[in-house]
This record gives C-alpha cells, sequence and structure tokens, in this order.
C-alpha cells in the first residue's frame, strides 16, 4: 500500500497534467518518475521545461537548462549578473555553475500539508517562461561578447 505522501504526490501531479491540457499545452510525461516536459519558443531562443514532482521531499521542482554554456573568460562576468537578475525575481531563480558554465532556471513550491490547484502550475509556466525569455538572450549576449557588464547591469 502506497503512503500518504506517494498518494498526495501521484494527485500533485495528475493536477499538473490536467492543468497543462486544460491550457491546450503539449508535454511529454513520465507516469514513473512523476514528471513531465514542455517547450516553448521564445522570442529569440527555444525554452525547455522540466517539472518534476518530488514524493520524498514534496516539492514541486521546476527547471529549464538554458541551451547553451557560458565560455570559460566569461564566466565571473555572468556570475555577476546572474546574482544581479536573481536579487530582483520574485519567484524563481538562475543557478549559474561557474565550474562548468551550465545555467538553469529554476522554481520550486511545496506540497506538504496542502491542495494543489491547477492554477499554481499555470502561474509556474507562465512565470518561468517569461523570466526566461526576458533573460537568456542577454546572458548568451553578454557570453558572446555582444554586450557588455556594464550594460548588462545598467539595463537591469
Amino acid at each position: 500500500m502506497a503512503d500518504e505522501t506517494t498518494v498526495r504526490a501521484k494527485r500533485v501531479y495528475e493536477t499538473l497534467c490536467a492543468a497543462l491540457g486544460k491550457h491546450g499545452l503539449h508535454y511529454q510525461k513520465n507516469d514513473e518518475q512523476l514528471c513531465i516536459s514542455c517547450e516553448a519558443q521564445g522570442e529569440d531562443l527555444p525554452m525547455e521545461i522540466t517539472i518534476n514532482v518530488d514524493a520524498k521531499r514534496q516539492l514541486i521542482i521546476l527547471l529549464s537548462h538554458l541551451p547553451f554554456t557560458i565560455s570559460e573568460d566569461k564566466r565571473l562576468e555572468v556570475a555577476v549578473a546572474t546574482s544581479m537578475v536573481n536579487n530582483c525575481l520574485v519567484d524563481g531563480s538562475f543557478d549559474f555553475n561557474i565550474t562548468d558554465g551550465h545555467m538553469f532556471f529554476r522554481m520550486t513550491s511545496s506540497f506538504i500539508e496542502s491542495e494543489i490547484g491547477g492554477d499554481l502550475f499555470t502561474y509556474m509556466l507562465m512565470i518561468s517562461f517569461s523570466t526566461i525569455d526576458a533573460y537568456n538572450d542577454r546572458f548568451l549576449m553578454l557570453d558572446k561578447g555582444m554586450l557588455s557588464i556594464d550594460n548588462f547591469i545598467r539595463n537591469e
């Protein structure tokens, strides 16, 4: 028999899938892992999002790997820019691994002793896509030398 936490996680996952279906979003799902992935085309770069319902930690974890790797010579500048952007965000954050140059957008929500409605997933997706689209090209331009850190800071 499944414990209460697993049952709650499956219910949250079913709510996630129903919310995506309600909005006509196309997604791939993994019922065993309680995980979905979907894509959207931003103004400039494609965005891929994965949402995992973590039964053990009772968390909803949204991750989006940005489709580029920051070159070694730009990593300190991008680290500064990432810190500045994160300071302005209300929900979610950009994670930057200065060692390998990979960037992610991450947003989480707990479902401990909570009933989760579909509106939470709509909110998470819309905020994530909007935030990623607003910054992914700026991080890429900073990496490619098309935008200086001074201009990045000034426009923040």
